[in-house]
């Protein structure tokens, strides 16, 4: 009751905050950008290494371990995932949403230099960035029928530039 009786003794104040949240409204709503279709896509660098022999245990400990700690302190960084299998180790480094990825690529490719005791079977890490956009929308498998003996190059040709 206390809210309607001070609306009804003072509509004057009543009137003017209600002009003022609208004006201030107004002038909110026209410095809000507007895009019709915006980047939410979250930047990545993926590194991976590849180990002839490794097993997920010795990929795990002889290379991505020392890759993370490399890795850790690198700026605008907001995730680490690492994955390890037979032969193979990929760290991925999901950043910040507006980070630069120029100035990231350049600063994960400084740390990952400085490690320098790779084991001898090993590959040099490559370094790899992507989005959401890189992402395939559809895979496509191609076989051929029993008795053709067309080159299955041929279809990945015809795939690539017809389909």
């Amino acid at each position: 009751m206390g809210l309607i009786r001070f609306s009804i003794e003072r509509p004057i104040a009543v009137v003017s905050a209600v002009l003022m949240i609208l004006i201030f409204g107004m002038l909110a709503l026209q410095r809000i950008p507007i895009q019709l279709t915006p980047d939410v896509r979250k930047p990545v660098i993926t590194v991976t290494t590849y180990w002839a022999g490794g097993s997920p245990v010795e990929m795990e400990r002889e290379v991505i371990n020392r890759q993370e700690e490399k890795l850790k302190g690198v700026q605008g960084v907001s995730k680490i995932e690492s994955r390890s299998q037979d032969g193979r180790g990929t760290v991925t480094l999901e950043f910040e949403l507006g980070s630069d990825m120029n100035k990231s690529l350049l600063m994960v490719s400084n740390r990952l230099n400085q490690i320098s005791d790779y084991p001898e079977e090993s590959n040099e890490p490559t370094i790899d960035t992507s989005g959401l956009e890189d992402n395939p929308i559809a895979w496509f498998i191609l076989t051929r029928l029993p008795g053709n003996n067309r080159a299955l190059e041929s279809y990945g040709d015809f795939a690539e530039n017809v389909i």
